[in-house]
């Protein structure tokens, strides 16, 4: 007669499965960290091109003057850029919404991260109706809340109106703002 064999698994080769996928999770997780920090920071940057090259296209179209900022409580161009983004006909060049039917879109910036403007001294961005840039050149940063600098990225809008996105040039894992330095958050 044969013996019967237990068909369920034992404490030790239980514990060797636990151990082995908590190795695979520790291995896995930085990597699947990364990847969503570079998602993230993917859909603000080309959110931010669309709406800048939206509003480049509308000025044209328009032959008016188009700002791009965040509104403050008096429908001025404010300057944090972490709540709505507004794109707006602004044919007296006031910077301010001054009726609703000249609003042409709004975002939200997505992505669990922060947006910094530099664009000199003003807070806003505007493209004339040749869809030369208006205002003053500038840049807008997005910073991971990690702040760590090897997933920020950055948009640069030149004086003739072109946004593009920095690039890591010198291949030290972060990128370079327009001045060839690293971004810093």
């Amino acid at each position: 007669m044969l013996a019967h064999k237990s068909r369920g698994f034992s404490l030790l080769e239980l514990m060797i499965v636990v151990v082995i996928a908590a190795i695979l999770v520790n291995i896995a997780l930085p990597s699947f960290t990364s990847l969503i920090s570079n998602q993230e920071r993917k859909g603000a940057l080309h959110d931010l091109m669309g709406v800048f090259a939206f509003a480049r296209q509308h000025a044209v179209m328009h032959g008016a003057i188009i700002t791009v900022c965040p509104l403050d409580a008096t429908r001025t161009c404010g300057r944090d850029w972490n709540g709505n983004i507004h794109v707006f006909l602004d044919s007296d060049n006031t910077r301010k919404l001054i009726a609703n039917e000249n609003l042409l879109r709004t975002i939200s910036p997505s992505g669990n991260g922060r947006l910094i403007a530099r664009s000199l001294n003003r807070s806003f961005f505007q493209f004339r109706p040749t869809g030369f840039i208006h205002s003053d050149l500038g840049n807008i940063t997005w910073c991971p809340e990690s702040r760590d600098p090897a997933l920020a990225g950055q948009i640069i809008i030149s004086r003739g109106g072109r946004v593009r996105i920095a690039r890591d040039t010198d291949n030290d894992g972060i990128p370079e703002d327009s001045q060839g330095r690293p971004l810093h958050c």
